[in-house]
């Protein structure tokens, strides 16, 4: 690995390990502290100390402007690239329980989009973007990966139910972070690929909500 910068040997060694951890500590802690306090303590632990944490200082706080750059105007296919990826989870997630929401489920299912969102598009689209600019193998690909990895964990969740099973996950994990792996190495921005990580988690995170109680 000679020919990497120390700030890319660090993110192409820790992440596979973050992802192992990961998939040890959320069905540990749900063991554990039970549901849902387990998981939500292992979500916190994810986001504040994983994605905003290690992503803000692999990141560098004074690139986050140019990370976050809007496109004057975005092209057609960065639109579709972002919209898509919502409209779809909206007819299969969101559509089929809206007779079942409660302005509660609605107030966590935002919340919690807003949060995940921002926070993983930080860390899998950001940093990977910001350290490998030119080279979309480790830019999309080795993160698209791990980022479809990371989802076995909330698969091995004792009593955990989501729509189309665990297979339907994280195979759904890997079409999303392909999709916003490609809108943000065209950008060089996670300006719209958050938006769009956050509209898809606000269309599936209620189906999510209500399945577990």
């Amino acid at each position: 690995m000679s020919r990497f910068s120390a700030p890319q040997k660090t993110l192409l060694v820790a992440t596979p390990l973050i992802v192992l951890v990961l998939i040890y500590l959320f069905p540990a802690l749900s063991h554990s502290l039970g549901n849902p306090r387990g998981v939500v303590i292992a979500l916190a632990i994810y986001w504040c100390v994983v994605c905003f944490g290690f992503g803000l200082t692999i990141i560098g706080p004074r690139n986050l402007k140019r990370l976050y750059a809007r496109q004057k105007p975005a092209s057609a296919l960065n639109l579709a690239l972002a919209i898509l990826p919502v409209a779809l989870v909206f007819f299969a997630a969101f559509l089929p329980v809206t007779a079942s929401l409660s302005p509660r489920i609605l107030l966590l299912a935002t919340l919690f989009a807003i949060i995940n969102g921002s926070a993983e598009e930080l860390f899998w689209r950001g940093a990977f973007i910001r350290h490998f600019p030119q080279d979309a193998r480790y830019a999309i690909i080795y993160p698209l990966v791990l980022f479809t990895a990371w989802h076995i964990a909330l698969a091995l969740i004792k009593g955990a139910q989501y729509q189309g099973g665990a297979a339907a996950l994280i195979g759904g994990a890997a079409i999303m972070g392909l999709l916003w792996g490609v809108l943000a190495w065209r950008t060089k921005s996670i300006y719209l690929s958050t938006l769009s990580h956050i509209g898809v988690n606000m269309m599936a995170f209620p189906a999510v909500l209500l399945a577990n109680g």
